[in-house]
């Protein structure tokens, strides 16, 4: 074991390196899987500085995606995003990206993209990534956490106490205020 810790202390810098790279791709093109890279966090780093280290790199990663397709590539992509999700996003830029962050089989990448060809600006942009990724990464980092150390009973009713109640209230904001639910049902009985 005083191997393996010598060996991650002399490599320290390119861990870092590689982690953020790793980031990076999945808010780019959501490759890996966002758990994935955050298990490595935590077993590299642990808990709260593995926490810190993914949430970082996920903002840089979230900040470099949306400049890279709102700049270079809006044109081509405008055209693949449903126009439903641009003119919620243009509405309620703020709200539907924190939204979208607290779903957790919506991609990164998805997001970012859709972030980077609408209207949304920068800012609202960064603070609904901040806000919804610090909850959603805290629950899998509990998760990843107790996974890697067996302890996962206590870290699970925290992390699901601090992501569900956030998330109830937001449904039930979001679905009182756009009607996302009633619009979703309209569509799947083709009215």
């Amino acid at each position: 074991m005083e191997k393996i810790q010598l060996m991650l202390e002399e490599e320290i810098y390119f861990l870092l390196l590689l982690t953020f790279s790793l980031m990076l791709i999945q808010n780019l093109i959501t490759l890996i899987p966002i758990v994935g890279i955050i298990v490595i966090n935590i077993a590299l780093f642990g808990l709260v500085c593995g926490y810190i280290w993914s949430l970082a790199t996920s903002l840089i990663g979230a900040l470099v995606a949306f400049v890279v397709f709102r700049y270079w590539f809006q044109s081509l992509l405008i055209n693949k995003v449903k126009k439903s999700y641009l003119e919620k996003l243009e509405q309620n830029g703020f709200l539907f990206v924190l939204f979208l962050r607290l779903i957790p089989f919506v991609p990164s990448s998805f997001i970012n993209i859709t972030g980077g060809v609408s209207s949304i600006r920068l800012m609202p942009f960064l603070i609904a990534t901040f806000i919804g990724n610090a909850l959603y990464l805290l629950l899998l980092s509990f998760i990843a956490n107790g996974l890697l150390s067996a302890e996962i009973e206590g870290y699970m009713f925290v992390a699901l106490v601090v992501a569900i109640l956030p998330s109830i209230y937001l449904y039930r904001y979001l679905k009182q205020k756009f009607g996302i639910v009633e619009n979703q049902k309209k569509k799947v009985r083709g009215g």
